[in-house]
């Protein structure tokens, strides 16, 4: 198990123990992010836990997350904007991600976006907010008003479906084969080539055991959460319950 340690994980690395030591200097927080899954694992795993580092993505179960050194989750740089249209009108993660890297804006400065219909909320970094309430009065084509959010009131996603799967074993193999409609075989090809993450970790150990709660991220197939172990069918297989983030 384990990153591949390539020269983009060694760089974030540099600059989180570069934002570390700027802290500890300065008695003033300091912050990388937003971090996908990957690099908040690989961070995680090599960053000491004795360094005061935390990690916040505007609200409680954010995925997309910002480093802060020396910080407290009131002092992160993130805003949550809420985009508003109406709701004969289906809009997704996508559309909202496109829209807002097409005004030039970098991926690291974009966090979760959160989509039900007729509304969305997008977290972003504070230095770009009020560009983004500025410039976007439409996603795609649609029509949106675009104000500040509340995060006591975020949006229900509409983009998880509740599945089930029958495995033979709770291998990553064979995880990934029922999660992808692969053969063991293919799906074995995807974890070897480095395409799948268990809790933001990359994993190229096909026979890796899953536990209950384990989040496994496909490349090109989405996220899911084994969310459950529902024992054994009555062909001896294993039943599990599923989350499938779409």
């Amino acid at each position: 198990m384990g990153y591949t340690n390539n020269a983009e994980d060694k760089l974030l690395l540099s600059k989180a123990y570069d934002a570390i030591e700027l802290s500890e200097r300065s008695g003033c927080p300091r912050f990388l992010g937003f971090l996908n899954e990957h690099e908040l694992g690989y961070l995680r795993s090599n960053i000491s836990p004795k360094r005061d580092v935390m990690y916040f993505g505007g609200y409680e179960d954010a995925v997309r997350l910002m480093l802060g050194a020396g910080a407290d989750e009131y002092s992160f740089p993130i805003t949550a904007l809420s985009f508003t249209y109406k709701p004969e009108y289906e809009l997704r993660h996508r559309d909202f991600l496109g829209a807002l890297t097409a005004l030039g804006l970098r991926r690291d400065t974009i966090g979760d976006i959160l989509c039900e219909k007729g509304r969305a909320v997008v977290f972003v970094r504070d230095d770009i907010a009020d560009y983004v309430l500025s410039q976007v009065d439409k996603i795609g084509r649609v029509g949106v008003a675009v104000g500040y959010a509340d995060v006591t009131d975020l949006p229900v996603p509409d983009d998880i479906e509740e599945i089930s799967f029958t495995l033979s074993s709770l291998r990553l193999d064979a995880f990934v084969a029922a999660a992808t409609n692969l053969s063991r075989e293919k799906a074995a090809r995807l974890i070897k080539s480095e395409l799948v993450m268990v809790d933001h970790v990359t994993i190229t150990d096909v026979s890796a055991s899953l536990d209950e709660g384990a989040t496994v991220t496909i490349r090109k197939y989405g996220k899911y959460v084994l969310s459950a172990n529902l024992g054994l069918s009555r062909k001896g297989r294993l039943r599990v319950a599923v989350k499938h983030f779409r």
